[in-house]
């Protein structure tokens, strides 16, 4: 079982020194992927004031990558902030509530510290005289030399954003090497042999099994439904529609009947060629036309589980995650048009809120509208 493992933030120090070095905002994602190789990740916090210049588009981001973004006010010594001689408040908070958190917290075994501070040495020998791991994750070229030296490891910024080029260059040529058509067929043997449901969400997610990665859209298909209508016209597959839902099955399987008869490959070109045109004619999405009753229910389902207080970034981001997952096909022209047909329809109910105590000002975060009557019978029906 991996060691429990927690990460404090310098968010102040990491922004500013990735900035300076790489033009570009600290990469959240590359810096928690890095400390899972360390153990499993039970608290992250960044600590800013959030109020101060570009830190305040910060905590959307961190909220929705599971890290809590701690407020510290940033004061300045008498002569303003020309002088930009700033006191050290958000760099004690955060040795404090670390400290805090090694006595109440015994089980967790290794600490990652995102900064560069040579401040932290002092944190950084209490850590390690309790037995714990230090991991230092910063950008190398404005990092105190000291602190590299006194930390268990140290990850610089650099080597992250290393890593994940090279893992985009592996996915693509791994993705030069297989024949998508082929995998599609795999995927489908795969969940007839196991007995599991073939509807088009169920066949890309056991794709994304098999391949680690995979997007209709780089085999040049807007949809995976149009991927699998090729395989189809190609003969390595067939498709029914079955209880709402596009089904795919091999050839030479005995396919369910519709509506009292077999459906022939002709009138499911038609019925392709209809749904084509109306895409076409289309000038906005239409949340009962365009979306079928197993994907309203999973985006509002999903809604729901944000809670009373959700950004617009998590709503996205969470109906985002269920495309990558399989479970829903939209792209992301689609997601947007749904989170508006949403909000057109009164099924996203905005709530004025200060996204952290200590902020200056409320900002608007949405929650699913449980007391509106269509959105009661889609929850009714899901349960």
């Amino acid at each position: 079982m991996p060691e429990d493992l927690a990460i404090f933030i310098d968010w102040e120090n990491i922004y500013i020194s990735t900035v300076t070095e790489y033009n570009a905002k600290p990469n959240v994602s590359a810096i928690l992927e890095k400390a899972r190789e360390f153990g499993r990740i039970v608290s992250a916090t960044a600590y800013a004031d959030w109020t101060d210049g570009d830190f305040r588009n910060a905590p959307p981001t961190l909220y929705s990558n599971g890290i809590a973004p701690r407020y510290i006010s940033a004061r300045y010594f008498p002569g303003g902030k020309s002088s930009k001689r700033r006191t050290n408040s958000i760099d004690v908070m955060l040795a404090v509530e670390c400290s805090d958190f090694l006595h109440n917290h015994p089980q967790v075994g290794t600490y990652v510290l995102v900064t560069g501070d040579g401040d932290f040495i002092p944190l950084v020998n209490l850590l390690r005289s309790q037995g714990k791991t230090v991991v230092v994750i910063g950008v190398s070229e404005a990092a105190s030399y000291h602190l590299i030296e006194s930390a268990d490891h140290f990850i610089s910024y650099a080597s992250l954003l290393e890593e994940e080029r090279a893992a985009k260059a592996r996915d693509r040529e791994k993705k030069k090497q297989f024949d998508p058509f082929k995998e599609l067929v795999r995927a489908v043997e795969a969940l007839k042999k196991g007995n599991k449901a073939r509807v088009l969400g169920q066949v890309k997610q056991q794709m994304i099994v098999q391949l680690g990665s995979f997007d209709e859209r780089e085999a040049g298909f807007k949809k995976f439904k149009d991927f699998v209508v090729e395989a189809e016209r190609r003969g390595l597959v067939n498709t029914v529609d079955q209880d709402m839902e596009l089904q795919v099955y091999l050839p030479g399987e005995k396919l369910p009947e519709q509506g009292g008869r077999p459906e022939d490959d002709g009138d499911k070109h038609d019925r392709e060629e209809e749904s084509e045109e109306r895409d076409i004619e289309r000038e906005g999405l239409d949340l009962y036309e365009d979306l079928t009753p197993y994907e309203l229910k999973t985006i509002c389902e999903r809604v729901d589980d944000l809670g009373e207080r959700a950004s617009m970034v998590e709503i996205v981001g969470s109906i985002r995650e269920l495309d990558e997952r399989g479970e829903l096909e939209l792209s992301e022209e689609e997601i947007e048009e749904v989170v508006e047909a949403l909000l057109e329809a009164g099924y996203l109910e905005k709530v004025r809120a200060k996204p952290y105590g200590a902020a200056l000002s409320s900002m608007n975060f949405y929650r699913l509208n449980k007391d509106l009557k269509e959105v009661k019978n889609i929850l009714k029906s899901a349960a």
